[in-house]
Order: structure tokens, then sequence, then C-alpha cells
């Protein structure tokens, strides 16, 4: 009789905004893709099979991520979770009189309860992901400059991780000292200057890939009992 090896399924969630969703790049080619199609032929001769989906909505703040969690995270019960916020909630709209869309005490709350719900719904690694720089200079109806919030909102994401005790690639810190030359060929051009190019999709992957491998077989190992890579 023939003994079959029972299959290992890992599930992997990609949780965020456009910079997850990957906008206005082919599906194909964005980074979330790219990791996952560079793990599955990884484990392609093991009995591991690598489901991932991704749940990034472009515009979302970590206020409208917490409301779809449920459906979006919480029922996939992901073994890894990957969850990268920022870029919209350090954001001002005219309409809010100056105010950020969701406060800096707001967006550490919230980070804290994506970590929090993942955990309780199966996720045995997490992962935070700060933001990259922009090309966006322009001063908010705050009075501060885009990116000056952009930068202590990751220091936020970089205080959550330490706090939950979580792992952190730390996007920013990787895309820091590049000159304006380098970051317009990785970004999507102004008026844009925030999106991913994809170049900068590629770039991306460098930067998540040890990461990601790194929690990916991890859970292997200890699950699944299956040898790193």
């Amino acid at each position: 009789m023939t003994e079959f090896i029972k299959p290992c399924i890992l599930s992997l969630v990609y949780m965020g905004d456009s910079i997850i969703f990957g906008q206005y790049i082919d599906a194909k080619l964005r980074w979330t893709s790219l990791v996952t199609e560079r793990l599955q032929k990884l484990f392609l001769d093991t009995p591991a099979h690598i489901y991932a989906v991704n749940r990034g909505v472009s515009g979302d703040t970590t206020r409208m991520g917490l409301e779809r969690f449920p459906t979006d995270v919480q029922k996939e019960r992901p073994d890894i979770l990957v969850i990268q916020f920022g870029l919209n909630d350090c954001n001002c709209w005219l309409t809010d009189q100056g105010l950020p869309r969701v406060s800096d005490a707001a967006f550490q709350a919230n980070l804290v309860e994506m970590v929090v719900r993942g955990q309780r719904f199966g996720a045995k690694r997490i992962l935070l992901l700060t933001n990259h720089p922009t090309l966006r200079c322009k001063v908010m109806p705050s009075g501060e400059p885009y990116e000056q919030a952009n930068a202590r909102y990751s220091e936020i994401i970089r205080q959550v991780a330490a706090e939950t005790k979580t792992s952190l690639c730390d996007i920013r810190q990787a895309f820091a000292g590049y000159p304006t030359s380098r970051m317009e060929d990785l970004l999507l051009p102004c008026p844009d200057g925030v999106h991913l190019s994809i170049k900068g999709h590629c770039v991306y992957v460098d930067i998540v890939w040890p990461c990601i491998l790194e929690a990916v077989q991890t859970v292997l190992h200890d699950t699944m009992g299956i040898e790193k890579r």
C-alpha cells in the first residue's frame, strides 16, 4: 500500500494599506506576491504548502483596518501575520482642521490591538513593518511636513514592536540614506511620490525576505517538524 505524506499548510496574511495591496502595480509584480512566490518555490519539495492572502486596502488607516479585522484576519486564523499601516494614519485632511486621520495615541493602541487579536486567533508569529520615506514634502494643514509625521509614526511602530515583543522589519531604516534620485526611481513619480514603483517592490522583497523567511522557517520547524531551508 502506498503511504502518503500528510501535507502541512502554513497560512500567511498580509494586512495593511495600499503598500501591502500594491496600488497601481500588476498583482504578480507586487512585493507580497513576489515574496509568496519565493516561499512556495523554496518549500516546493517539502510537505509544506504556503497559503497567502493579501488583505491590503488602499487608503486604509488602522482604525479602518480594525473594523475589517474579524473578516480579513481572524477568519483566516493565520500562522503568520504581517502588518503595515501608517502612511494614511499620519496624514491630515483639510476637513479635519489640522488633526491627523488617526492620532499618535490611537495609532499605537490600534496596532497593539491588532497584535493581541492576531495572537488570540492563532498567529504564531507577527511581523510589524515600518514605512519607507516618501517624496511628499508638502506641509499639511497641521503645519507639519508629511515626512516628519511619517517618521514619527514609524517610530511608534518600533515602540509597539518592542512593547508587544513582536518581530520588526524596519523598512524605513533600510531606506535611510537613499538620495532623492534613488527614491525617485523606487516610488511613483510626483504628484504621487508615495507608492512603490516596480523597482520599489523589488527592493521591498530584498528587505522583507529575511524577516518573513525566518518566521516561516521557525513556524514550520516548531509546529510541523520541517527542517529549515
